[in-house]
């Protein structure tokens, strides 16, 4: 918390997180691998790695599990038939079915490893959520933006309204903030004015029902960002790639005056890396910062199958040590 602020720390925190899709298909196996590796790298904050899906499923959507760590489960059925039905939808109950189940989850995360460790919640701007939903995936809902963009405002309010509500439950539940990401907000997929009309007025009603949480952070993905649309968001950190048409971690820093979370590379480039290299990479970030201000994290989630000896080769290279035994906490 006090890199955060902005403040002296001993050691720059650190953290990654990386989806088990063998273990993220109930609220007691997700809870299970979070405190795994919890216990394994000590890593600094918790991000719960829920799977990419569940926000869809509120509305319907069907998955089939492959029982693998590193395969994603196929959609069986969509939430919706195309795009345009999103032009009918209607806001779910966030208390029920996948989200309940995230809840949880979430809860057993906080018993089990104790009030003093930061856990933030994921979740996905409206938007990104919308584009799990049809067939069409992205495409079809750019598609539905510029040809009957109202349709897609009425599903997008009914979308946020679903949302805004889990992401108080969350907090409810004993997190420290949310960890809120879009993939759509990117110089070649919207405009400046579709990603003030159709990403941040939503965004915007997210964070406002959770700005009382210390540690909510904004993550941009992807190349050539529209960074500059979300530097006033009110968040404590903000995380992006850094890769081509994106800030570095000072240049953002100084536009947002807030923490920045980053300086890794995250999936695919970072399975394939030598531990040497990826300790390197850690250090130059570091240097870049001055340790003041800086999360050292993933650009974006790592792969599932990253190998072991790189995550604790960046423990090893920063002093971290793993958690011993297993906290409780009323929290």
């Amino acid at each position: 918390m006090a890199a955060i602020r902005g403040e002296p720390v001993d050691r720059v925190p650190v953290s990654f997180w990386l989806h088990n899709h063998a273990q993220e298909n109930t609220a007691q196996a997700l809870a299970a691998e979070t405190v795994r590796l919890h216990h394994t790298f000590g890593w600094d904050f918790l991000k719960p790695q829920s799977r990419a899906l569940c926000f869809a499923e509120m509305w319907g959507q069907q998955l089939e599990y492959s029982g693998q760590r590193t395969v994603a489960p196929a959609i069986s059925r969509f939430a919706l038939r195309d795009a345009r039905e999103l032009g009918s939808l209607q806001p779910a109950d966030a208390r029920t079915g996948a989200l309940a189940e995230q809840l949880q989850a979430l809860r057993a995360i906080r018993a089990a490893v104790g009030a003093d460790v930061p856990i933030v919640a994921t979740l996905f701007a409206p938007l990104m959520v919308a584009t799990y939903m049809t067939p069409g995936r992205r495409d079809e809902i750019l598609r539905l933006m510029r040809e009957e963009p109202a349709k897609l405002d009425h599903g997008l309010a009914a979308i946020c309204e679903t949302l805004t509500q889990y992401a108080r439950d969350c907090i409810d539940a004993g997190v420290d903030g949310i960890f809120y990401a879009t993939t759509v907000a990117t110089q070649p997929l919207i405009s400046e004015a579709e990603c003030k009309r159709f990403q941040r007025q939503y965004d915007q009603a997210i964070f406002k029902a959770v700005q009382s949480a210390p540690f909510n952070i904004m993550h941009v993905c992807g190349d050539h960002t529209r960074f500059e649309e979300f530097v006033d968001y009110p968040v404590s950190v903000f995380s992006w790639a850094t890769t081509p048409g994106n800030p570095a971690l000072t240049q953002a820093r100084k536009l947002t005056g807030r923490a920045v979370l980053g300086g890794l590379p995250g999936k695919p480039q970072i399975s394939g890396m030598q531990p040497e290299a990826l300790v390197e990479r850690a250090r130059a970030s570091i240097a870049e910062t001055g340790g003041r201000g800086h999360l050292l994290g993933p650009d974006c989630s790592i792969n599932p199958g990253t190998p072991d000896a790189l995550l604790h080769a960046v423990n090893e290279a920063l002093a971290v040590k793993p958690a011993q035994g297993t906290a409780r906490s009323n929290g």
